[in-house]
Parts: C-alpha cells; sequence; structure tokens
C-alpha cells in the first residue's frame, strides 16, 4: 500500500460523526482493525512451548502459542464446533493442547483437532478436515505481531522502512524487557488519541511546563512511511532545570517517536523506551496502555524508577476530552494543519481515508 504525502494546508477529511457514530467504528473495526499488523505483546512472554497470550484485534478474538514444534502460531480464539472461546483473557500456558471449556474438543499447539467428546455421536465428523482458524504472526526487534486476515502483505513490507528509522536508536530492541506498565481509559474516540500524539503544535500550550523543557520543540520533524508516522524529536540544548527531566534528557541526542498504524507508538530515552498501546473500546471509550523497557545493560547502569508521567498523560488526555466534546457541534471544523507541525494528522488522515 503507497500513501503520498497530502499537502499540510488540506482541511480535515473526516467529518464530526466520524469520532462518535457507531456505525464508523462498526465500519473501523472491520476494515482498519481485521485487516493490519497490530503490535499484541513480546517473544520473551511466549518462550516455552504452550506459552500463550490473548488479544482483541477490533472484533476479532485471537490467541498466539507458542508451538510444539517452537514456531508462533496465532489463531482465532474460537471453536469451530459451536463458536466457544477456547483460552481465557490474558496470558498463560495451555501444555500441548487446547480443549474448549464448552464441549471439550481437544486441538493441538498446529491447530489441528485431536479428539472430540462422544465421538460416536458424529459418525459423518472427518477429523481432518476440522482445524482452527489461522491469522498470520511475525516479530520484529522482540515485539509480537499479528494480523487477523490470513492473507496479504508481509509485516516486513508493511512496517515500510520503519524499522530502519528506529535503528538510529542504537540500542538492541530484541533485548528489551518490560520494567513498568500503566494503564489509562477515557471517554474519547480512538483518532482523537492518535492524532494528539502524531502532532507537536500542542506541546508550547499543553506541555509547556513537562515536555517543552526537555525538548526542542520547533526542531521536531515528522516523516511519513507508508502508513506510518515517525517524529524525530531532538532534545533541548540546555538541560532542564528540573532534576526529574533531566534523567529523561541527553545531551545533542535525538528521541526516536512515532506511530505505527493502526495501535503502536514508540518513544525512546537515553535509557530505556516506553511503547504505547492503543486500544478502541467504543465510540467515545478508549484504551492506552504505556509499557516501559530497558536493556539488560540499561538496567544495570541505570535502573529504571517508577515516576509517573501522570502529568504529562492528563495533560494529552485534557486536551482529547475537550477535542471529543467540541465533535458534535454544527460548528466543527479543522480550518487548516501547521505546515510541518501537524503533518502527521494529514497522513493518519490520508491513510484512514483509503481504508474507508
Amino acid at each position: 500500500m503507497t500513501t503520498s504525502i497530502p499537502h499540510p494546508s488540506l482541511r480535515s477529511q473526516l467529518p464530526g460523526r466520524y469520532y462518535t457514530d457507531s456505525d464508523i467504528y462498526a465500519r473501523e473495526l472491520k476494515t482498519v482493525w481485521r485487516h493490519t499488523w497490530q503490535w499484541v505483546g513480546r517473544v520473551e512472554e511466549l518462550s516455552a512451548p504452550g506459552d500463550y497470550l490473548t488479544c482483541i484485534l477490533g472484533e476479532e478474538p485471537i490467541f498466539v502459542v507458542r508451538g510444539d514444534e517452537g514456531a508462533l502460531q496465532a489463531m482465532h480464539n474460537v471453536c469451530p464446533h459451536r463458536g466457544a472461546r477456547l483460552l481465557t483473557e490474558g496470558r498463560g500456558n495451555c501444555g500441548h493442547k487446547i480443549q474448549c471449556p464448552y464441549h471439550a474438543w481437544t486441538y493441538d499447539t498446529e491447530g489441528r483437532l485431536l479428539a472430540v467428546l462422544q465421538p460416536k455421536w458424529f459418525p459423518d465428523l472427518d477429523r481432518s478436515t476440522i482445524c482452527l482458524s489461522r491469522a498470520r504472526v511475525d516479530t520484529w526487534g522482540g515485539f509480537v505481531f499479528v494480523n487477523p486476515d490470513p492473507e496479504g502483505e508481509s509485516l516486513a513490507e508493511y512496517l515500510a522502512g520503519y524499522p530502519a528509522y528506529l535503528a538510529g536508536w542504537g540500542h538492541p530492541w530484541e533485548d528489551l524487557r518490560e520494567v513498568s506498565r500503566q494503564s489509562y481509559e477515557e471517554p474519547i474516540n480512538w483518532k482523537f488519541i492518535v492524532e494528539n500524539y502524531v502532532e507537536d503544535y500542542h506541546f508550547l500550550v499543553a506541555h509547556a511546563k513537562s515536555l517543552v523543557p526537555m525538548f526542542d520543540a520547533p526542531a521536531i520533524r515528522t516523516m511519513p512511511t507508508g502508513r506510518h508516522i515517525p517524529i524525530l524529536v531532538p532534545y533541548s540544548a540546555q538541560p532542564p532545570a528540573e532534576p526529574s527531566q533531566r534523567r529523561h534528557w541527553e545531551a545533542g541526542g535525538l528521541s526516536y517517536q512515532g506511530f505505527i498504524f493502526p495501535n503502536m507508538m514508540v518513544n525512546t530515552g537515553p535509557d530505556g523506551v516506553s511503547v504505547w498501546r492503543v486500544t478502541p473500546l467504543g465510540p467515545e471509550r478508549t484504551r492506552l496502555e504505556t509499557i516501559n523497557y530497558q536493556t539488560p545493560a540499561q538496567h544495570a547502569a541505570r535502573p529504571y524508577v517508577r515516576e509517573s508521567w501522570g502529568q504529562v498523560m492528563e495533560e494529552d488526555f485534557a486536551v482529547c476530552r475537550l477535542l471529543q466534546q467540541g465533535v458534535n457541534s454544527r460548528a466543527y471544523q479543522v480550518a487548516q494543519l501547521a505546515e510541518e507541525h501537524e503533518l502527521g494528522v494529514a497522513h493518519f488522515h490520508k491513510v484512514l481515508a483509503e481504508y474507508y
């Protein structure tokens, strides 16, 4: 899929109802979230045969399991017999088989039907024709991605050069290990969360005290690639006065940030990386998870300190709530986008328009 960079002076392509309408939301679940590669976890969460994690991508319940032969397998978390959910939500280990909790139909970790309860009651059943529906799974940098659609472009094609951009950070992404996570639920459409993230025009107002002292906001550059939006953020020339902010500042350095469509946001720092996951919960409700990672070397040199980014998050959520409150007005519009510093919004709308 090729996307050209839209002219930055274009008005928004999304009418206000696209942030509240249940029919639009249902369409997004079927077009965007059912046919894209999405980050679901890390490979170290699936290290042993039978280790699994579950997720819901749009409306599609999916699980990823480490098979008996060592490869990751992704399958729809639905029993072909009557449609019951197979594995409970979260993470666990299913051993060498997956058994439906409804009628005890049993599958191996490759999705093949092994046994049925009371087989004599199914005299015409050919077990070789029954298997779990597959999704696609692949990894980059230790991150596990799943696409519910069994056909289409590979993960490498989908990422469209984004890994080469993130390689500039200079640390081994495969070595990252989780050190902290937080989760937020807000009465905001998921697209407003993304739009706020991919533009920096609001920094000078919303983040005047929290982020502006750490970064050279006017020098931030947005560089769309494929569906995605890398955002290169230089640190400020002078260290912040606040000691807690200096920890996240790097003299002469760059923070490699950006959005991987449709659900992943990456933010590198001098001693780790924060990765955010967006999950739509309804037309006007979204979950945002923020997960912090360090390599063992980073953790040994400067162990992660559980500091609250609540102020920054609340600054962002506050402005997004204002957008959600204003979107139903007959006066709602996007008059014009800043040439450089709202380019990410225009690109995001361009990508969405192709799915719609």
